[in-house]
């Protein structure tokens, strides 16, 4: 292996300041080559782009503010040389007034503290703006301070009197952020802002009226559409182009620009692995968004990507990517309860055997301006499309059409936030599923005989085959279930895995169902693989059923050989069990 010394740059974890990454050094990923779009003369001068939370939104709009704003002018060599925009030579360059509002740092709480927070920010753009051109004079000390449409349209008329040409380029970014809080606190509160007298509403209409002599242009970014009724009711010239082809990979990271950025932050050689081999192993976790059916490329979420390489580096080790999650992200399927309890319980219940299932979703399109004041539950296209809005759900080309749109979950990461969210909502709060325990003692001991576990699992199974989960019994369903009880168990000396990511030497990644670590630390530790399969009541009827029995046992046995093996594993004591049901029966358990 080489002694070279690496070099190695910033990591902008956390950061979204575009020319501070310029400055100081830090990798980037290059997004300018969608400058071009939108300044192309068919694109609205208003758009909307949705994306999930933790996608790189915020360091956009501050590179597009770098890009058009007069006040970069004298920067546009320092920051632009080297980009794919520069290269362009587009005569917009910094000739706009961009004046910016970022209303992720909106207060929330009763209504007069929300209206102050929000006058707040947006004074707060007013006085960057104010900085960037010292000579600009405005004076709004007088104003009501909970009065943020008025305050704009002052500032617009004291713009209108500074520059008399229509250069002014609004830039607004998580237009939502606020909104989504409070969806999720208070309804009631939530209804009143978005109502068609809503304060958002008078805000939007404003930003629309000042677009005939003063504003040239915006820009507005956020997360879902959920919103998106209150400022399009408003400014209702406004376009959301969430799904053009074109802006596809404007957040977050393809697999290309990986290739790029990785060996710019983490020392592949003295890793031991490739870059290839780093991608490979992030991509089930962390790859998968697809965000127009015409799109050629899958994006990564991009703040786990940097958050994970940022650990890569510190510990110097390939590490697995599902223990290294963005604590910043939703990792505990809480949004996703919330969305549901806005939504008819048949719905839900369809959603959860669909995922269950191991099915895709369909909707005819994507529903636009929800409108909750409109309804007061979501119907299935709205929930599925607030589902892809937010990143759970994301568009399965294969199966999309100009007639309807496939969706499907993206990847592992938010695979197991539903599991978490069918636990919460299906089992951990039935009586059934509390009282019955499942005896850990066999594991405890770290005997090889688990015959009693075994025998408890079939006990806890037949008290609650009646919940949903369980239903329709399939192998997703049975691992959902004894995981979700085993965690109700689990203590310092008792971890439980469910679909634990294993790396195997020659055959890449794999995935155990169940991975339960007794003792861990101690002279006794162990560690026991359980594999799942299950037999469906026809298979189980059949005449066949010795051989059918026969079948999944070898192939468990051959999945088992694979896990053991696993670099994860090497010079632990590990045990390997195949587990067959029936219904709740456990009609096999046999270590291999």
């Amino acid at each position: 292996m080489s002694e070279t010394t690496v070099t190695l740059l910033n990591n902008p974890y956390g950061q979204v300041t575009f020319d501070l990454f310029r400055q100081k050094n830090k990798a980037f990923v290059d997004k300018s080559l969608m400058i071009k779009y939108l300044d192309d003369d068919s694109m609205s001068l208003y758009p909307v782009l949705l994306r999930p939370r933790r996608f790189g939104k915020s360091t956009f709009v501050r590179m597009l503010k770098c890009y058009y704003d007069i006040s970069f002018k004298d920067r546009y060599e320092e920051l632009f040389s080297g980009t794919k925009i520069y290269d362009l030579n587009l005569p917009t360059h910094n000739s706009y007034h961009v004046i910016n509002f970022d209303f992720s740092v909106v207060s929330t709480g009763n209504l007069n503290k929300l209206l102050t927070s929000f006058f707040v920010v947006v004074s707060r753009g007013i006085k960057d703006f104010i900085l960037r051109y010292p000579d600009f004079v405005f004076d709004y000390s007088a104003l009501d301070k909970t009065d943020a449409a008025t305050l704009f349209n002052e500032f617009a008329i004291a713009y209108k009197d500074y520059s008399e040409s229509q250069k002014l380029y609004v830039m607004i970014d998580e237009y939502d952020n606020f909104a989504n809080e409070i969806l999720s606190k208070d309804l009631e509160l939530f209804l009143k802002i978005t109502s068609k007298d809503g304060f958002l509403k008078t805000f939007y209409a404003t930003i629309k009226s000042l677009t005939t002599d003063t504003i040239a242009k915006t820009f507005i970014t956020g997360v879902s559409s959920v919103s998106l009724d209150s400022l399009t009711s408003g400014f209702n010239i406004a376009l959301n182009v969430t799904s053009s082809d074109c802006f596809n990979e404007y957040a977050g990271f393809t697999e290309d620009e990986l290739e790029i950025l990785i060996p710019k932050l983490v020392d592949v050689e003295k890793l031991g692995v490739t870059t290839k081999e780093i991608i490979e192993r992030m991509k089930p976790v962390y790859d998968g968004y697809c965000f127009s059916r015409r799109a050629d490329k899958t994006v990564y979420n991009s703040s786990m990507c940097l958050y994970y390489l940022t650990k890569v580096r510190q510990e110097q080790t390939f590490l697995n990517p599902e223990d290294y999650l963005d604590p910043a992200c939703d990792q505990d399927g809480y949004k996703l309860e919330q969305i549901f309890s806005l939504t008819h319980k048949d719905i839900v219940d369809e959603i959860i055997d669909t995922y269950l299932h191991g099915d895709t979703f369909y909707v005819d399109h994507l529903s636009e301006n929800i409108n909750l004041n409109k309804a007061n539950a979501y119907d299935q296209d709205q929930v599925l499309s607030i589902l892809y809005y937010l990143g759970y759900l994301t568009i399965d080309k294969e199966g999309s059409s100009t007639d309807g749109l496939s969706l499907k979950i993206p990847n592992r990461y938010m695979s197991k936030l539903f599991g978490k969210c069918i636990i919460n909502l299906r089992l951990n709060k039935a009586s059934s599923f509390i009282t019955p325990a499942i005896n850990t003692e066999s594991l405890l001991a770290a005997e090889d005989d688990i015959s009693s576990f075994a025998d408890s699992c079939t006990e806890f199974l037949s008290s609650i085959m009646t919940n949903q989960v369980l239903q329709h019994m399939n192998e997703i369903a049975l691992n959902l279930a004894l995981f979700a009880k085993l965690e109700t168990m689990k203590g310092r000396n008792f971890i439980v895995n469910m679909q634990k990511s294993l790396q195997v030497k020659g055959e890449g990644e794999k995935y155990a169902d169940l991975v339960i670590t007794v003792n861990r630390g101690k002279i006794n530790e162990c560690i026991y693989i359980i594999e799942l399969k299950y037999l469906t009541k026809t298979e189980a009827r059949d005449k066949n059923r010795a051989s059918t029995l026969q079948r999944l046992v070898n192939k468990a046995a051959e999945e088992l050989t694979a896990y053991k093996s696993a670099l994860e594993f090497k010079g632990r004591n590990v045990k390997a069990y195949a587990m067959v049901f029936a219904g709740p029966d456990c009609i096999y358990c046999k270590l291999q």
